[in-house]
């Protein structure tokens, strides 16, 4: 005569099944927090990344820059220069870095001789530097449109120019 099976290896059976199947109902919720941990971890890189090479940018203009066009060139250059390696930076014409297309740089610049301090020779010069950049992320999240999350920020700096 045959001895019946033991109950608790058929339980084992069924504990193992019920735990496969609860972690393929939770995997894709760990999935999307480890997902957005990613991306919002690059994402604040990114706008840490643009926010100094703006404020580099804003005090290069500012020191060395005598008028509006030149202060955009340097600052310009200082800031693609700085975010090259930010996913979403497009170099400008030939693959230029100096040049580049995004992120998008703005610049205010003020020259004021009549400034406390301030005389012709040595002016107090203002550069404010705008930058605004669409930040690719690496999963396409359903509340940002085209997978990308626009970072931007603004920086000043004022100098006694030639001192």
């Amino acid at each position: 005569m045959g001895r019946p099976q033991p109950s608790h290896r058929r339980t084992s059976r069924v504990s193992r099944g019920q735990a496969l199947a609860e972690f393929a109902l939770i995997l894709p919720l760990l999935l999307g927090i480890v997902g957005a941990g990613i991306d919002f971890a690059r994402a604040f890189q990114g706008a840490m990344t643009l926010q100094t090479a703006s404020r580099n940018a804003a005090e290069s203009a500012a020191f060395s820059a005598t008028d509006p066009d030149k202060a955009l060139a340097t600052a310009r250059a200082v800031v693609c220069t700085e975010s090259q390696d930010l996913p979403g930076f497009v170099p400008g014409p030939g693959g230029n870095v100096a040049t580049c297309t995004s992120p998008s740089v703005t610049v205010t610049y003020g020259s004021d001789a009549s400034a406390p301090g301030a005389n012709i020779k040595y002016p107090l010069v203002t550069a404010t530097v705008t930058t605004s950049f669409d930040f690719s992320l690496m999963f396409p999240w359903p509340m940002l449109p085209n997978g990308a999350w626009n970072l931007g920020t603004t920086q000043s700096f004022s100098i006694m120019q030639g001192r």
